[in-house]
């Protein structure tokens, strides 16, 4: 099925243009760019487009009257300076303050007004208040991006006298025009790149938001639907530099060894035609090649630790052991509204039971493997398993150093019969006994996650240029908070959070992939260096002058970005990729390159299983600490995971959304207060009995992704408010336990669970109450509920095996703005805590 010329119009004009639809495959391979029509001919036709729809009067009104976009020489208006800006327009705060300005700056995006204009998110209304009537496509604002490169292009020698004595290479980056608070140097909006691009699986196509500018993964009247969620890749010349060049490009995530290290850094983009390099007419040619080996590489790792298994040899090569190619992803056919260089994820459910030649794939559960030590978490196989702990040590136990040759979890609750019967085991009340005694075949499960790479060919340069270098790709399971930047929430919690609570807010630090120095998937077929491990890193431009840094506004609104920043940086085993090792010589330093092979088969195993442990990624998956028994008996002895980013108990479906009834974020609903032998207990679902395989349809983001950066930390602050006020104070404990302090802090935050959390809204008869009793009022603009509890014993539900009832001991409720909390235990009377410490700057 292709795009018609009505499917383009109908969708731009409706401000977006939805790129897949059930049943659209698009083709593998190399994707070659269309011969180019004149660069001008394309911006005048977006130009005239867009003009009467509020942009001409936008342009008119930011410049002064200087700049018009209908006039009839366009190319001619575009090169004009612009002495003076009115950045009181929205969107145009944070443009380049150089001036003048011009419509189209040579060489330079992010001093180009009309280039701002189409790629910034902010820019949504004519100037006069009134919001724009239609939006730029993506091959539009491309046009634009090609045309400030093209207008006045360069010779190839030009840009090597730039390099200097520094490699001129080509070079794949993933892209994003981001505002001032997401470029790389903090001075104002400009593009940001990374040699790692991350992509989202989905259950159906894609669709481009122009409004947003960007790709969006929710369906609003769809609240069980995901889209995928694509990524744009473009090829640069670019020249390779050490973080000690004095030209400022980054990185945005500095680390210990970056002076040393060498970071690609574009210089000139590249598209097909007469009009990129002078002299040259380039041919270009785009290709991605993705792959996921999860089941090849668990029945090899099987079979290296001596564990019985059949498949081997040849089959492993074949689908689904290893799939390959369009499957996974390809680049979309570069339409005219979808522009070039955007890989797309297939559409598929999030886990498929496996065929293979025919009949259902399964595997023998050997008993062996499920004795050993550790194997099983949660019913799930945990082929890799850490050190064994004999008491909780949270990010000490994460095992970085572990060489993750296979799947960390494997799915086995599901028995597949001699007749072809599957079992649900999650159902059946032996399910312990028949797992751990094993001997049975369990139904193999897949998904479509993957990585491989995006590369470019451009015979023209090949005798030129010596270097071409490939961008990494990952295809990885959906983000449930797109409106939270990894990046960002480590920076805040780095420089805001206070001092005396800093150390054990989080049980696993919420650091940002670009923080670590990873090469590419050295196992793929193109270009991976284990020697070159910058990809994660994201750079801009090269630029005179120190960085500045600008705090983000709290009420701002994070956008989504397919950039490392706002990707999971912890690899334990991984959210977007996981890590494997390489070990070079004796006493060298462990090399570390990213890969997908060592994630959960499928996702959704790692994803209930460090949901269910705390804040493990908080950007991108819950906090499920709630959902589950506050004691997890997982590695063998009851571990406790501390609640930190609070999910409402609307998120978890304990309450109702109106309309659409129960909606928590991954199918199962949190827990129920009752009364047994005339005792309060909490109810439930037991985590070894949840299985995410089964809730896959009930899966939902529709209301996690209304989460933004200053809600998360918001809810961080009232829970360690909360956590203060019940008697945990850090300063204490570490004085007390001195380097021990920080498991101490979060084992006694473990010993109360949250029951209850919900926004206090105005007119909170019981909080009016509080505040008159405690006398003192709760000031902050978010104001939050809690009902905690101290956890007592534990069983089954004997009328539910899918049930355990947890005896509530001291009860608590709280309510807090995160600087004050009002306290009640036991029903008894209200007490007012001001003591909570407060930022050490504002946020």
């Amino acid at each position: 099925m292709e795009l018609t010329r009505r499917d383009v119009m109908k969708g731009a004009a409706a401000g977006g243009l939805l790129l897949g639809f059930p049943g659209l495959t698009v083709q593998y391979g190399a994707v070659a760019a269309p011969a180019s029509r004149p660069l001008a001919d394309a911006v005048a036709d977006a130009c005239a487009r867009l003009a009467g729809q509020g942009w001409r009067t936008l342009l008119r009104t930011v410049t002064r009257g200087i700049l018009d976009i209908g006039a009839p020489d366009l190319a001619a208006e575009l090169a004009k300076p612009v002495p003076e800006l009115d950045r009181s327009v929205p969107g145009f705060g944070d443009f380049a303050p150089t001036l003048p300005a011009r419509g189209i700056e040579p060489g330079n995006p992010a001093r180009s007004l009309l280039y701002h204009a189409f790629a910034s998110a902010a820019v949504l209304t004519d100037g006069r208040g009134r919001t724009l009537g239609g939006f730029p496509t993506l091959a539009e604002i491309e046009a634009v991006e090609n045309y400030v490169y093209g207008v006045r292009p360069p010779t190839l020698d030009r840009l090597r006298e730039t390099a200097g004595e520094n490699p001129l290479g080509v070079v794949v980056f993933a892209l994003d025009y981001r505002d001032a608070t997401g470029s790389v140097h903090g001075r104002h909006a400009d593009l940001c790149f990374s040699r790692t691009g991350i992509t989202r699986m989905g259950t159906i196509g894609p669709r481009y938001d122009a409004r947003s500018r960007q790709f969006t993964s929710l369906e609003p009247k769809q609240p069980f639907v995901f889209r995928t969620v694509p990524q744009r890749f473009a090829p640069y010349l670019a020249m390779q530099v050490t973080g000690a060049d004095p030209r400022l490009f980054g990185p945005r995530d500095v680390v210990t060894g970056d002076d040393e290290r060498s970071f690609w850094v574009p210089l000139h983009k590249l598209f097909p035609g007469r009009e990129c390099l002078e002299g040259l007419d380039l041919t270009l040619s785009l290709d991605s090649r993705l792959v996921n080996e999860k089941l090849k590489r668990m029945h090899l790792f099987l079979r290296e630790q001596g564990y019985p298994t059949e498949w081997t040899g040849k089959d492993l090569d074949a689908f689904p052991f290893t799939i390959r190619g369009d499957r996974i992803a390809s680049l979309l056919p570069p339409q005219q509204a979808q522009g070039t260089g955007v890989l797309a994820p297939q559409p598929h459910p999030f886990a498929g039971r496996a065929k293979f030649k025919g009949e259902w794939l399964s595997f023998n559960v050997s008993a062996d493997l499920v004795q050993d030590p550790g194997i099983l978490y949660f019913s799930s196989a945990q082929l890799i398993p850490g050190a064994v702990e004999t008491e909780p040590t949270y990010m000490e136990g994460a095992a970085p150093d572990n060489d993750r040759r296979s799947p960390e979890y494997v799915n086995i609750r599901h028995r597949l019969h001699d007749d072809g019967r599957l079992e649900d085991l999650n159902l059946n009340p032996d399910m312990d006994t028949i797992i751990r005694t094993g001997g049975y075949r369990a139904q193999h499960w897949i998904d479509f996650a993957g990585d491989g790479f995006v590369s470019v060919e451009c015979p023209q340069l090949g005798s030129e240029i010596d270097t071409f270098k490939p961008a990494f790709c990952s295809v990885a399971p959906p983000d449930f908070f797109p409106h939270v930047n990894q990046h960002d929430l480590a920076a805040w919690w780095r420089t805001s959070v206070p001092e005396q609570t800093r150390a054990a807010l989080w049980a696993v630090p919420p650091r940002a992939l670009s923080e670590f120095r990873f090469a590419g998937d050295i196992t793929l077929p193109k270009g991976f260096d284990i020697y070159d491990d910058t990809l994660t890193a994201v750079v801009g431009p090269p630029a005179p002058g120190d960085p500045v840094a600008r705090p983000l506004p709290d009420d701002a609104r994070g956008r989504y970005t397919g950039l490392p920043d706002a990707a999971a940086g912890v690899t334990d085993p991984g959210w977007e990729v996981s890590q494997g090792l390489v070990y070079n010589e004796p006493g060298a330093p462990l090399q570390r390159y990213m890969q997908a092979y060592s994630l959960g088969t499928p996702f959704l195993e790692d994803a209930k299983l460090c949901a269910a442990l705390g804040s493990y990624w908080p950007s991108v998956a819950p906090d499920a600490t709630r959902t589950f028994t506050p004691l997890k008996d997982a590695p063998g002895f009851p571990y406790p995971w501390p609640t930190i980013v609070p999910m409402t108990d609307t998120e978890i479906g304990m309450q109702e959304v109106r309309g659409l009834g129960r909606l928590p974020w991954d199918g199962i609903r949190g827990p129920e207060v009752r009364t047994v032998d005339g005792r309060p207990v909490a109810a439930y679902q037991d985590i070894d009995r949840a299985d995410y395989i089964t809730t896959q349809d009930r899966l939902t983001a529709h209301l996690t992704a209304r989460v933004d950066l200053a809600e998360t930390k918001a809810r961080v602050l009232a829970m360690s408010a909360v956590y203060w006020s019940l008697g945990i104070h850090d300063p204490d404990f570490t004085a007390r336990f001195g380097d021990r302090a920080v498991i101490e802090i979060l084992k006694a935050k473990s010993a109360w669970a949250v029951l209850s959390f919900t926004v206090a809204e105005a007119g909170d008869e019981e909080l009016a109450r509080a505040q008159q009793a405690a006398g003192g009022r709760l000031s902050g603009p978010r104001r939050y509920r809690f009902r905690v509890y101290r956890p007592g014993t534990e069983r089954r539900d004997p009328a539910d095996i899918q049930k355990v009832l947890v005896e509530i001991t001291q009860d608590v409720t709280a309510y807090t703005d995160g600087r004050t909390v009002l306290l009640r235990r036991d029903g008894g009377p209200w007490t007012r805590d001001t003591s909570i410490p407060a930022p050490t700057r504002t946020s």
